[in-house]
């Protein structure tokens, strides 16, 4: 999957809100429901491995920098069995999707939108 430099930010704006969001209920619940605060807390970390890999690819990839907007750019998975790496491909982005909840990837995706809705405002 091709992605943009740009559509690397907004998933990277996405998932820190995401677990920020998180956090603050982690914050709520934590002496409350142990169950929610255990998956929430599974959950926070899954998004900061994900957060850090993508940052990481972008800071590989120092020329995307001076990309524009049209360009594009693979997302690059590490390959955990060597230390080759190979193109993240959409139905690898859908099955680490597939691990959050059905609110949690609408969550993800009402964040993605309001971030593309402010930019075009900001571009406007």
């Amino acid at each position: 999957m091709n992605l943009s430099f740009k559509d690397l930010r907004f998933i990277l704006e996405a998932i820190e809100h995401q677990i920020n969001a998180y956090q603050e209920r982690l914050q709520v619940i934590e002496d409350i429901d142990e169950d929610e605060a255990a998956d929430l807390g599974n959950d926070i970390k899954f998004l900061e491995l994900l957060h850090r890999d993508i940052t990481k690819t972008l800071k590989q990839n120092s020329s995307v920098r001076h990309l524009n907007y049209d360009d594009s750019l693979s997302l690059k998975a590490n390959d955990t069995s060597s230390e080759n790496s190979k193109d993240l491909s959409f139905q690898a982005l859908v099955k680490l999707a597939l691990k959050l909840s059905v609110s949690e990837r609408l969550f993800l995706v009402d964040a993605i939108t309001a971030s593309v809705r402010q930019e075009l405002t900001m571009i406007q």
